[in-house]
């Protein structure tokens, strides 16, 4: 069966709960009348996956590819890989993000049918050498195992997702670049059938993030937020390769959404085409949250708090922020509970630290990781919800909260100040559902915290704009009405069949007009 829409999902639904893998399995749900399939990029297949959604009725078994497996041939390939291929590999290696389209859609079709074999490009003696030819030519003070490795960890995805044959579909649509990005421009050009690209978070930006901090381990802590703007060797090379298969992406995709201007501008500046951009903010099930606290807010009579912080423990989260502010606030106010719900295990040495620090502080008492949790059974007891991430898209949890007319403190990342205090003018007229803070911050997140908790008219007030926002501009029904739309234009599309046809190379779309 052929699906309506293919999705192209790296590292997500429906292996891994929250966060994108939610926006999807509610966008399926939400749209019955289309079917969707998937390929889902995973690490590798010595690692456990399991469904961590029951799949729609609407949703076809996806396809997953393991973009770090590389298995050995029965037989030695190596007489079928010389010196042709070495230097289109060098070629590919040197001109990726530039390759013109005849030159990607060439190699692409040599991976497709098997003239690259995959285990002669990690362990061959012709792989080899180009190996060392090009540490030689381009870090010869570097350590040759650390190249190496970069090499495989960067390039084995690209020629593993290249090699790929997708399940058919009508449109096809990768919820980030990165990997997910190339495959759909695999797509695009083996099938001709049209791309869509979805941002929550700008790829290369999260990646560049996350690669500063994965050097940084050894430093100084006050250093380990900080994105370095001075990479070292290797993280430059794995920021050029993330930048590269965003441009790729870029060019290919037929429309380009993401969250909030702030993102369409940062996809402009790196590459994508003005007109094939837009913004489609997330929305939420406005029934799931707005009933969880009374309508009327709670009498001034108040004297106890609880605040709590949603999301994964893990270092962009930046929680010890959220922790050394909670020292702060417990300083002026002996009233107030903290809870930290969210997943403990995507990186124990991270969670542990946070831990310690918690003991440090002498805060046992008053803060709790309460690991992960239904979220909805616990908005109905918080005052006030606190968001320290040093990088964000549209955070989901800002407007959970303010549908259930919690305020919200957030760091001054991605949609936040859009969602606090509104995103066009009669949405701003609202007034703000909460406070933006300065990035790793705690006494700016402290005072924020203090300044709320401090006046009963505020939280009142707060809590109105934000259901009153929530309700009149982020109803996911509403958004998957316009997604509804965009696939429906997509599959109407004739196949595309190179430069000059209704692809990549085409002028401004009608549909912008």
């Amino acid at each position: 069966m052929i699906a309506d829409v293919c999705l192209i999902l790296e590292g997500s639904y429906p292996f891994v709960a929250g966060g994108v893998s939610s926006w999807v399995h509610n966008l399926v749900e939400g749209l019955p009348q289309i079917t969707f399939t998937a390929l889902c990029i995973l690490p590798s297949e010595k690692e456990p996956h399991e469904y961590k959604y029951e799949l729609p009725p609407n949703f076809l078994p996806p396809k997953v590819v393991y973009i770090h497996d590389v298995e050995k041939p029965k037989r030695s390939l190596f007489n079928h890989f010389g010196n042709r291929q070495i230097e289109e590999i060098r070629s590919f290696h040197k001109t990726l993000g530039k390759l013109s389209h005849d030159d990607l859609k060439a190699i692409i079709e040599a991976f497709q049918n098997s003239r690259y074999p995959l285990w002669e490009l990690m362990h061959g003696k012709k792989a080899w050498d180009f190996l060392i030819e090009q540490i030689e030519d381009h870090v010869p003070d570097a350590p040759f195992m650390n190249y190496f490795w970069t090499y495989r960890f960067t390039h084995l995805p690209m020629f593993k997702v290249m090699s790929v044959k997708l399940p058919e579909a009508r449109a096809y649509h990768a919820v980030s670049t990165g990997y997910a990005g190339l495959l759909g421009a695999v797509a695009r050009i083996t099938t001709g059938r049209p791309l869509l690209l979805t941002e929550h978070g700008i790829y290369t930006k999260e990646r560049k993030i996350e690669i500063a901090q994965s050097e940084s381990l050894q430093q100084k802590e006050d250093k380990r937020l900080r994105v370095n703007k001075d990479l070292g060797v290797y993280q430059q090379l794995w920021v050029k390769t993330f930048y590269a298969l965003g441009r790729i992406t870029y060019h290919y995709a037929e429309r380009i959404i993401t969250l909030y201007e702030g993102n369409r501008q940062m996809q402009i500046k790196d590459g994508a085409a003005p007109w094939r951009t837009e913004v489609i903010p997330n929305g939420i099930d406005l029934e799931g949250f707005r009933h969880l606290k009374p309508a009327t807010y709670p009498e001034e009579t108040q004297d106890a708090f609880t605040i709590g912080f949603v999301g994964r423990v893990v270092p962009i989260k930046d929680v010890k922020t959220f922790i050394r502010a909670c020292k702060s606030v417990s300083l002026k106010m002996d009233n107030v509970r903290f809870w930290i719900m969210g997943p403990t295990e995507e990186d124990e040495e991270y969670y542990e630290e946070c831990v310690d620090l918690v003991k440090v502080l002498q805060l046992e008492d008053t803060v709790r990781f309460l690991g992960r949790v239904n979220v909805r059974e616990y908005y109905q007891q918080l005052d006030l919800v606190v968001l320290t991430s040093i990088s964000e898209a549209q955070p989901l949890v800002v407007m959970e909260a303010n549908c259930a007319g919690i305020p919200v403190v957030a760091s001054d990342v991605g949609a936040c100040r859009e969602l606090l205090e509104g995103r066009i003018a009669e949405d701003r007229s609202l007034g703000p559902s909460g406070i933006v803070t300065r990035i790793a911050d705690p006494s700016d997140t402290a005072d924020a915290i203090l300044s709320i908790l401090g006046s009963f008219a505020t939280r009142r007030r707060m809590a109105r704009a934000g259901r009153e926002r929530i309700a009149r501009f982020y109803s996911e029904a509403a958004l998957n009405a316009r997604y509804d739309t965009v696939y429906r234009e997509l599959m109407e599309l004739q196949d595309w069949t190179g430069p000059g046809g209704t692809g990549p190379a085409a002028e401004e779309p009608a549909w912008q007009e």
